[in-house]
C-alpha cells in the first residue's frame, strides 16, 4: 500500500480510505475500525490542532502491513511502541522497533517502507506534529535557534530515545484516558505537551550545540563501540544495545562517536556494509538482489541508492564494469560456456 503525505492529518485520512474500515467521528476524533480481512482492532486520531495531532494505534494484523509512505511535508513525530514489531527503511536506513521502545523522526520529502508484523499485538502511541508548532513555544530567537538545532539533530532520521518511567506512566496515561469530550481533548492535548517535555528531558535539550568533552574513559569506551560495530554490521546492534553493553547513556554514546570518528554509528554500518556488498560482486559473484540480502538490506531498492551514494554507481552498473575488465567473470556469472 502506497500513501502519499502532503500535509500532517493526510496520514488516517488516506488510511482510512485504502482499508474500507468502519469510521467514527466527531468535529476533533476519529477511529477506524479496520476489516476483518486486514485483522483485528483500530486506529484513533485525535486532532488537537491543524498541524499537531495524535494516533493511537491497536491493532493485531492477519498478514504483515505493509506500507510506502511518501513524506512530502515536514514531520516531527514521538511515538511509543508498547507492543509489536516495526520495520522502516528510508534513504538507505534502518529502524526496528520492538516492545517498550520510543522513536523520534525528522523527516521530509522521503519515501519510508514501514512493515508492521502479523500475528502480535501492536499498540503504538504517536504525535505528530509540523516543526513550527514546536517552535512557536520559544520564548525569543535565541530559544529559537536553539530548538532548531535541537531539532536538527535527528534531521532525516529515526531515532532511538532514551526511556523512562516518567514517559511510560505519560504514554499509558494517554491510552487508557477515560475522559470525554471536551475534558479528553484538553487532557490528550495536555499529555502530549508533557511526552514532548519528557522527551526534551531525557533527549538533553539543554546539552544542544557545542563539543562534547570527552574524558579518556570516554574515549576507550567509544572505541570498543567502533569495535562492536565493525563486527556485528551485518546484524547491526541497537544504540540501546550499544549502550547497554558499554555502560554508557544513548546521547552521549551518539554524540560521543561522532565526535571521536567524525561519523555516525550509521554511517560506519554503512560503510562496512558497502565494503562487504563489493566483496560478495566480485569473488563471491553474486547478484543485486542476493548482494544486498547478504548485506542486511531486504529492500534492494535501497541497496542501489545507498551503493550509488557510496561509489558514484548503481551495483548493476558495477558488475557490467567488472564483466567488462574480466570476461571470464561473466561467462561464470551468467553460466555462459
Amino acid at each position: 500500500m502506497t500513501l502519499t503525505i502532503t500535509q500532517i492529518h493526510d496520514l488516517f485520512d488516506q488510511m482510512t480510505r485504502r482499508v474500507d474500515g468502519r469510521v467514527q467521528q466527531n468535529a476533533w476524533e476519529q477511529r477506524l475500525t479496520v476489516p476483518s480481512h486486514i485483522g483485528e482492532g483500530s486506529v484513533t486520531r485525535t486532532r488537537i490542532r491543524p498541524g499537531m495531532e495524535i494516533m493511537i494505534t491497536d491493532i493485531t494484523f492477519k498478514q504483515d502491513m505493509k506500507l510506502r509512505i511518501q513524506e512530502n511535508c515536514q514531520l516531527f513525530e514521538l511515538s511509543y511502541c508498547v507492543s509489536g514489531e516495526i520495520n522502516c527503511e528510508w534513504n538507505g536506513k534502518e529502524s526496528h522497533t520492538v516492545n517498550q521502545t520510543g522513536n523520534v523522526l525528522f523527516l521530509e520529502d522521503v519515501q519510508v517502507y514501514e512493515e508492521k508484523k502479523a500475528g502480535i499485538r501492536n499498540q503504538l502511541l504517536e504525535i505528530r506534529l509540523t516543526p513550527n508548532e514546536l517552535l512557536h513555544y520559544a520564548g525569543d530567537l535565541t530559544e529559537k535557534r536553539q530548538m532548531e538545532t535541537w531539532l536538527n539533530r535527528h534531521r532525516g532520521n529515526i531515532d532511538r530515545y532514551p526511556d523512562t518511567s516518567a514517559i511510560q506512566r505519560c504514554v499509558s496515561e494517554m491510552i487508557h484516558c477515560t475522559h470525554q469530550g471536551t475534558m479528553k481533548r484538553l487532557y490528550m492535548e495536555s499529555k502530549a505537551l508533557e511526552f514532548i517535555a519528557l522527551f526534551g528531558e531525557a533527549d538533553e535539550y539543554g546539552t544542544v550545540g557545542g563539543k562534547m568533552l570527552l574524558r579518556r574513559d570516554d574515549i576507550t569506551i567509544l572505541k570498543q563501540v567502533h569495535e562492536l560495530v565493525q563486527s556485528h554490521f551485518e546484524q547491526p546492534l541497537s544504540i540501546r544495545e550499544l549502550a547497554r553493553r558499554v555502560g554508557m547513556n544513548e546521547f552521549k554514546l551518539k554524540k560521543g562517536f561522532r565526535e571521536l570518528f567524525g561519523k555516525t554509528i550509521f554511517e560506519l554500518v554503512r560503510q562496512k556494509r558497502m565494503e562487504k556488498a563489493l566483496w560478495h560482486m566480485e569473488v563471491e559473484r553474486l547478484n543485486v538482489g542476493e548482494t544486498a540480502a547478504s548485506v542486511g538490506y531486504s529492500n534492494a531498492s535501497n541497496f542501489t541508492t545507498t551503493f550509488r551514494k557510496h561509489y558514484g554507481c548503481s551495483p548493476s552498473e558495477y558488475l557490467r564494469r567488472i564483466d567488462q575488465l574480466n570476461p571470464e567473470r561473466s561467462k561464470l556469472r551468467y553460466g555462459l560456456e
